[in-house]
């Protein structure tokens, strides 16, 4: 029986058998900082089987951060990361468990709203997305979109730990495969941040079925304002002279060193002076202690670049911007690169 508490399936049967099964006795529990007050219930019950139970106070923003170092230093055995689908590029070693937490509000009031809205607007065809909080409820979403004469497209990103249907902040590969197959896109979640992801890398029309507000909106603003910020902050990179590179410590947002030397060679090249700032989480006060930069150069996480610029002291870029950088002009801009975690292909250093 999975463990409810504060709307959430926490699935603490599945825990501790897991935990007993594989012979782990000290866990380290983590989470999102909204899920974190909800786990006291759970902890008490794994600790009544016998578990002796951590709670990282760390921010977790996805399933590229998982807290490993901190797992090795407090020797816990096995890490129950909770919240998201599973891990983000990287490979996890088997000692850890991701539970989802499926969100037990009801969604279908909110589906069939979206669903008559789309249909009023002459769409046709949808693709269907949710966030992994509201996954296990997508069969019923398609269920009330055909029931509405809707053509309903379920697709899936190529990472095979991702599910049907779902997509993450930095992953709406999904909603790219299908793009050129569907009229619109509709996005089952809370807020806008998934959706408007989806927005920019595919230009559709996104509507959101927010289950918490009850409310069904479109985010064509928040993807134009975005796009005005992204073409704002590449312009202001041109005249960039020293950058500061930024390098992420969690798992799936660290970049090789043969691609920090790239991004290094190719700036040079262009006469930008960098240095290189190792990070777990940005924060502007650490981005201004190791003093002024006319750009900085985001490896971690692309959505900090798009969402959350103004946490850098300067024009920020991600790596699959840098070729804009190096040619000097915007004329071909796409926002699908900023989404991107690698450089081109077709950019070599000189």
């Amino acid at each position: 029986m999975a463990c409810i508490e504060c709307g959430y399936l926490l699935e603490e049967e599945r825990i501790t058998k897991w935990a007993k099964r594989h012979g782990y006795r000290r866990l380290l529990i983590q989470a999102p900082d909204g899920i974190k007050r909800c786990l006291s219930s759970l902890i008490e019950k794994l600790e009544d089987e016998g578990l002796e139970v951590l709670l990282s106070g760390s921010h977790t923003w996805g399933g590229c951060d998982v807290v490993m170092d901190e797992a090795e230093t407090l020797g816990a055995d096995a890490i129950v990361h909770i919240g998201h689908h599973g891990p983000v590029r990287f490979k996890p070693p088997p000692n850890i468990l991701f539970i989802a937490a499926h969100s037990r509000v009801e969604i279908a009031n909110v589906v069939e709203e979206a669903a008559l809205r789309l249909a009023r607007e002459g769409v046709r065809s949808v693709g269907l997305l949710t966030t992994v909080q509201h996954a296990h409820l997508l069969e019923r979403a398609e269920a009330i979109l055909r029931d509405c004469g809707l053509e309903v497209e379920l697709p899936r990103s190529p990472d095979p730990y991702m599910w049907r249907g779902l997509i993450t902040g930095c992953d709406i590969r999904a909603a790219e495969s299908i793009k050129e197959e569907v009229d619109a896109f509709l996005v089952v979640c809370g807020g806008t941040f998934h959706a408007t992801g989806v927005a920019l890398a595919t230009g559709s029309e996104v509507i959101v079925a927010d289950p918490y507000a009850g409310k069904v909106v479109s985010v064509e603003r928040e993807a134009r304002r975005a796009m005005a910020v992204r073409l704002s902050q590449l312009s202001k990179a041109f005249e960039a002279r020293e950058a500061v590179v930024l390098v992420s410590t969690k798992p799936g947002q660290r970049v090789g060193v043969d691609v920090l030397r790239n991004v290094k060679e190719l700036l040079e090249g262009r006469g930008i002076r960098c240095r290189v700032l190792v990070v777990n989480d940005v924060e502007r006060s650490v981005l201004e202690d190791y003093g002024p930069a006319d750009l900085y150069v985001n490896t971690a996480c692309p959505r900090l670049a798009i969402d959350d610029y103004e946490l850098f002291p300067g024009p920020v870029i991600n790596l699959g911007e840098i070729h804009y950088l190096l040619k000097g002009d915007l004329s071909s801009y796409t926002p699908k690169d900023a989404f991107m975690q690698r450089l081109p292909s077709h950019i070599k250093p000189p």
